[in-house]
This record gives C-alpha cells, structure tokens and sequence, in this order.
C-alpha cells in the first residue's frame, strides 16, 4: 500500500481513477478503507449503492436482502454510478467492485481518458477470499459457489487498460505492503 500512497501523493493535481480487481473477499473495501484516512476519495462502490437505494426504500439494511431488492425492482445501478463519476469534484476516484471483466472495467474506463488509470490487482487465493466470507464482522457474505464462478470469469488487468497495474498478493492469510508489484508504460 506504501507504493499506492506514494503515486497518490506524487500525483494530487492529476485526476486519478483507481479500479482494484479482485473476488469478493481479497480486500477490495479493505485497501479503500486505509486510502480514505489519507487521501480524500470519490467512493463508487455498488455495493454501498445496493444498500443505500434498499434503506431509503425499506428502511432495512441486510445485504442479501438488499440484493434481491435491486435484482427484482430491476434497478440499474450503473446509470447511478457513472451519475457519481461524472458530478464528482474529487481527484480520485475508487471503484470499488470485482471489476472481473475488462468490458465491465470499460464502462469507467472510456469515462477517464485524462486520468492516470491505476489498478490494484489482488491475484486471487480462492481458499482465502472463502474463508473470509465467514468472519464474524464481515458485512456481507457471498457463497463460496460465487466466488468460484468469480475466479473462472477473471481477466486480469493489461497495460491497453491502465497506466498501473499494481499486483497484490496474500501472504499467510494477509494482505501484505511487502507483497506490491508496479509496472508503468505510460
């Protein structure tokens, strides 16, 4: 993370538009989460979405519900977040979704052509990324069937994609800062 903070901060004039890519569970919020207490970040999470739209609906908060919700109401969640996209006065932008797809990446992507395009690749550890679906404060869970289906469906990011690409591997279990690779072209 050390290396993400240091572009971040050599870069604060630049729009910036980080897209981590990853299964549920590799620490995708997570890496948003400890980016946020440093830097003032554009959140787009459809996640956040699903959840936020359920509430003021519902006034409930439950995740699986909330997904259900948006699925049957047919609710369309990326006019909304390009809606985001588009109005934000924040330098940096964080998407935060599996982002599995380079078609489902391209969608942001094609919005930022004067953006540096960073990408946090979590290479994916299936047996981690399940296990982490049952931690006792985790707030939403995903069947282990998911996140297998998730890892068949992955292409990682490419350099036509991003000026970024940074790799994030688990080690023991953890994210670690030790374990961030960087590549640039641009």
């Amino acid at each position: 993370m050390k290396m993400l903070k240091n572009i971040l901060s050599n870069n604060k004039n630049r729009k910036i538009l980080v897209m981590p890519v990853g299964l549920s569970g590799s620490g995708k919020t997570t890496l948003y989460k400890e980016l946020s207490k440093d830097f003032d970040i554009q959140l787009i999470s459809f996640d956040r979405l699903r959840i936020d739209i359920f509430r003021k609906e519902t006034g409930k908060t439950d995740y699986r519900e909330a997904f259900k919700y948006i699925s049957q109401k047919k609710i369309k969640l990326l006019p909304i977040a390009k809606d985001i996209f588009r109005k934000t006065k924040k330098n940096i932008i964080y998407i935060d979704n599996t982002n599995l797809k380079k078609k489902s990446r391209n969608k942001f992507l094609c919005m930022a052509d004067d953006f540096l395009k960073i990408a946090v690749f979590f290479e994916p550890d299936i047996k981690e990324c399940i296990k982490r679906q049952f931690v006792k404060d985790r707030d939403k869970t995903v069947p282990p069937s998911v996140i297998l289906q998730q890892k068949e469906n992955l292409e990682p990011p490419e350099f036509d994609e991003f000026d970024i690409i940074i790799k994030k591997r688990l080690k023991n279990g953890k994210n670690s800062s030790d374990n961030w690779n960087f590549k640039r072209i641009r």
